[in-house]
């Protein structure tokens, strides 16, 4: 059977021109939902100062929905690493590996959700998708109070990974839809900073907590049970508030939706699309770009669980009291929130910045995670100052989102591409809290050992990819010079649009 208009339309090389008025048509209707918007509104131009101002108006709406669902989720999920210190163990029987493995199952949750996922990205508006989820894990977690066993926390968790596996993915899909190429790192960094604060904000909520008493309900649950209220609040919050696409947005009136449109064709990523194109999905799996965010969200990840799943133990394990430890993990979160700013500053500032950002937030994690190891036992200043380096880490999984969203072309490879990303998000995230084994506590040598050798493996990849990225540009230039030699480069307008891969369009140009 030979190829239909569509498929041809669809499938074409970006080296070969577009001629046929018939596959032209094609391309329309399969195009970006953003295409529809421009062919039926009168087009505009607009002066620098008007895309500044929408630019504002964004940012207003958008940045501080993010930061705050990004925040209340990183407290829920981390939150059992609080009420470690305060009983968890001995009310639930836990021994040996079994707090590791309740850790652990969160991310079996998330990883069952990631295949299902890829499909739901392409037909749930984004804003109605990041409220429901957000209902659905705070819930959970309210439910998790109610845990007696092994058992119990273990089923609760791994529903609750289920429930929030859909926030990251979404979040980066969202930043690319409403951003530009320059602007999306450090806007990623900026909602991603909710996992800092989370960390300085439950360090002293968990100091508040820890001091219910007499109440017949164990410390432990409290955590759970006002944390569940808070994320129940939070979720009607998005429901009223948080925009599914820049097309529909209530804040945005009709000029300010073509002004905020129309600045995002340089991305050449669109805005939205319903369609699931397989072709697209076939190319996303055999994308070297995609598997490399793959490998590398895990090498990030694995030695981040020290500090999201351990953290409380290792800085107690260093000597301090229950109390103290929970206002010394404070320093974890401003380090991390520090960082973030300063590298989505930078990548924002500096053009193909990204793959160095990730080089350098990585060099200070290696240093504290050898003199958490190294030092002596007494020296416990030394080993919390040595600590309170490794989140700097944080900075580069950012970098990795922002490389991935504007790398990444055609909404259903991009859905795909961020659904492989977190895949390896969720393995990292399995496999890391194996490595901080019971019997090793309070030094957890092999966890560190760990940390070190992936700390230094997260310093080097991304040079790799930045001269991948640097040979695909070299590539496409090439063939670009030959077309115009040829006299077949042409511009269609509105073409950005056409919801084609990068590897589809003779114009797109990746990041580093």
């Amino acid at each position: 059977m030979g190829q239909t208009d569509d498929n041809i339309a669809l499938e074409r090389p970006a080296t070969e021109p577009i001629v046929d008025e018939g596959e032209l048509k094609t391309l329309h209707q399969h195009g970006d939902k953003a295409l529809d918007f421009l062919e039926t509104h009168e087009a505009i131009t607009y002066t620098k100062e008007e895309e500044k101002a929408v630019l504002r108006k964004i940012d207003k709406v958008l940045i501080p929905l993010m930061l705050g669902s990004y925040t209340i989720q990183y407290m829920d999920k981390s939150v059992m690493a609080q009420t470690t210190i305060y009983d968890l163990f001995t009310s639930l029987g836990l021994h040996g590996q079994q707090y590791s493995w309740c850790s652990a199952i969160f991310y079996f949750g998330y990883l069952a959700f990631q295949p299902i996922l890829a499909r739901l990205l392409n037909y749930v508006p984004l804003g109605r998708f990041v409220a429901y989820t957000s209902l659905a894990w705070a819930v959970l977690l309210f439910c998790t109070a109610g845990a007696f066993n092994y058992a119990g926390m273990m089923s609760i968790r791994f529903f609750l990974g289920v429930a929030e596996g859909g926030i990251s993915p979404a979040f980066v899909l969202i930043t690319g839809t409403w951003y530009k190429k320059n602007e999306i790192p450090f806007r990623i960094t900026l909602w991603y900073c909710g996992n800092g604060l989370a960390n300085i904000l439950q360090s002293f909520i968990s100091y508040g907590i820890g001091h219910i008493d007499n109440t017949g309900v164990a410390t432990w649950r409290w955590f759970f049970i006002i944390f569940g209220i808070l994320g129940l609040v939070w979720a009607v919050v998005l429901w009223l508030f948080f925009p599914d696409s820049p097309l529909t947005a209530k804040f945005l009136n009709d000029r300010e939706k073509s002004i905020a449109i129309q600045r995002l064709k340089d991305n050449r990523t669109g805005v939205t699309n319903t369609e699931f194109k397989k072709e697209q999905l076939i190319e996303a799996l055999t994308d070297v770009k995609v598997w490399y965010g793959f490998f590398y969200a895990i090498a990030c990840v694995v030695p981040a669980t020290s500090i999201a799943n351990f953290g409380s133990l290792i800085i107690k394990g260093f000597g301090f009291g229950t109390f103290e430890t929970s206002l010394l993990s404070c320093p974890l979160g401003v380090v991390q929130d520090m960082t973030l700013i300063a590298v989505g500053y930078i990548a924002y500032s500096y053009k193909d910045t990204r793959c160095l950002m990730q080089i350098l937030c990585n060099i200070p994690a290696v240093i504290g995670s050898v003199l958490v190891y190294a030092l002596p036992q007494s020296n416990r200043v030394g080993r919390l100052l040595g600590f309170y380096m490794t989140p700097t880490t944080n900075g580069s999984l950012p970098m990795l989102f922002a490389l991935t969203t504007t790398n990444i072309a055609g909404h259903t490879k991009r859905s795909v591409a961020t659904s492989v990303l977190f895949l390896g998000y969720c393995v990292g995230f399995i496999i890391g809290p194996q490595f901080f084994l019971t019997k090793e506590a309070p030094r957890y040598q092999t966890g560190f050992q760990e940390m070190i050798v992936l700390f230094a493996l997260s310093s080097i990849m991304p040079a790799f990819y930045w001269l991948f990225a640097k040979y695909l540009n070299r590539k496409k230039a090439s063939k670009l010079q030959e077309m115009q030699q040829q006299g077949a480069d042409q511009h269609i307008e509105n073409e950005e649009f056409f919801d084609l891969t990068d590897k589809q369009q003779q114009h797109f140009v990746y990041s580093m």
